[in-house]
């Protein structure tokens, strides 16, 4: 990406931090670093107070071009609390979160920015809503980039595999299944927390709309780890 002034990235984070570091509550703060194992301090905000304050802060900016959206990414990923990284899903939600609007951002976006946001300060919060702001839209405007998750699901990072799973979630009929039971079938046997997780939640979801389908996948695959096989079938008659 073509290197611009970080003026925008810089507006964008300056607005968040002076609407955000005012509403902190540190017990509030105190439960919800609690809740992800400690491993990230917050200032200890909700997320409806934090989208709110937010769309107020941001509500004078203009439309950024991606790399000056990429700029300001990184920086919410720079910043220690955790409702920082949550800004940055929500700058994406605002500027790339739909078919239409990731459209209009370039298929690299994926690789070069939002890779790296997956593997760093990763934990589940982080990963699924990129699924859901970025992810998912962008692989749904862009159809090159199935070939970027079917890299995602072969590799040892378990969110990049993650989110190679999930990535379909709200497709709904829109849902791709061949590519969905082929990369559940590349990690069917994988017995690592979030992804066996991961798996069982996207069969689960795609089952609302072709249950059988759902069924017999688990009838084909006895290497299907526990916990995936009942995610899957969670809301399906066992036969």
């Amino acid at each position: 990406m073509r290197t611009v002034s970080s003026g925008w990235a810089d507006q964008a984070v300056r607005l968040a931090v002076a609407a955000l570091e005012p509403a902190a509550d540190p017990k509030r703060a105190a439960g919800m670093a609690g809740y992800l194992r400690d491993q990230f301090p917050f200032l200890g905000i909700s997320a409806p107070q934090r989208r709110g304050l937010l769309r107020l802060a941001w509500s004078e900016l203009p439309a950024p071009v991606p790399d000056e959206l990429a700029g300001a990414l990184a920086a919410c990923w720079r910043l220690p609390q955790r409702e920082y990284q949550y800004a940055g899903c929500d700058l994406l939600e605002r500027w790339v979160g739909s078919t239409r609007r990731a459209g209009a951002c370039p298929a690299g976006f994926v690789v070069e920015v939002v890779e790296p946001l997956l593997v760093t300060k990763a934990w589940w919060d982080t990963v699924d809503a990129l699924r859901s702001v970025v992810v998912g839209p962008m692989v749904q405007a862009h159809p090159d980039l199935v070939a970027v998750v079917r890299r995602w699901v072969e590799l040892d990072d378990r969110w990049l595999v993650r989110s190679a799973l999930i990535h379909q979630l709200g497709y709904r009929e829109r849902t791709d299944e061949p590519l969905l039971l082929e990369l559940c079938a590349r990690r069917a046997s994988d017995r690592e927390f979030f992804v066996a997780k991961g798996l069982g939640w996207a069969l689960r979801t795609h089952a609302r709309l072709r249950p059988e389908t759902v069924r017999q996948f688990c009838a084909d695959h006895p290497e299907l780890t526990r916990l995936a096989r009942r995610e899957a079938l969670k809301h399906l008659a066992a036969g």
